[in-house]
């Protein structure tokens, strides 16, 4: 099924978090394949913990678009499409583009100084190869943007739709032929725009980023659907 993942040791966070901080990782790192069936017993004995929270984990997820659960079947690793991937991130580019333009004229110095200082952590994280560390400062950059809006409901929204994105994030930073040097230029045109007060440039920046992302994404998805059909 799986290969073994490491137990669960004490933690502030609740069990059930970090259960489903464990699983989650497993799945973005592919330990858990795509498709793969999730056996809760097997899980349990895993990490050294009740069914309790491995139930409580997996719903949550689900609502992540992590897992999916079918009722008398069980719970499976999300599978990765295309149809669901230009879904996706159709609505980003959307949510985002508009949400950036907004929040340009909300921005501080204090924030400028910060996104660009992330710029240069997410460019050290992958010259030393570590994509999680770029996964978790590449949310924290475009995050920390947003919120410049002030506008929690629209935060949560994206916050959602980026949640939803990380076995995309993940399967591309992996995987693609040298993403890095495109990823840090189009943040730092981001940046630009927006120190700029540029509203438009900014918009059509982050969308640049995110379609740019699909469409290299596409390309990987398509050639892994050829690969199972040989």
């Amino acid at each position: 099924m799986y290969q073994p993942i490491a137990p669960i040791e004490d933690s502030h966070k609740t069990l059930a978090a970090r259960v489903h901080d464990r699983i989650r990782e497993a799945i973005l790192t592919r330990v858990m394949k795509p498709g793969a069936r999730l056996d809760q017993n097997q899980l349990a004995q895993y990490l050294n913990v009740s069914l309790a929270p491995i139930r409580e984990a997996l719903k949550g997820l689900e609502a992540e678009g992590l897992v999916t659960i079918f009722p008398r079947r069980g719970a499976f690793v999300a599978e990765i499409s295309i149809a669901g991937l230009d879904e996706l991130f159709f609505a980003r580019a959307l949510i985002e583009g508009e949400t950036i333009y907004h929040a340009v004229p909300h921005m501080t110095e204090r924030t400028l100084h910060d996104l660009q200082h992330l710029i240069d952590r997410m460019k050290q994280a992958t010259d030393n190869g570590d994509v999680s560390t770029y996964i978790t400062l590449n949310r924290e950059f475009h995050l920390s943007i947003y919120s410049a809006l002030n506008n929690q409901h629209l935060l949560e929204v994206i916050q959602n739709l980026w949640k939803r994105s990380e076995l995309y994030r993940y399967r591309y930073m992996s995987t693609a032929h040298n993403p890095a040097a495109r990823v840090h230029s189009e943040h730092q045109a981001i940046h630009d725009a927006c120190r700029a007060h540029d509203q438009s440039g900014a918009r059509d920046a982050a969308v640049i980023h995110i379609q740019t992302t699909q469409q290299a994404l596409h390309v990987l998805l398509r050639a892994e659907i050829d690969r199972s059909e040989v």
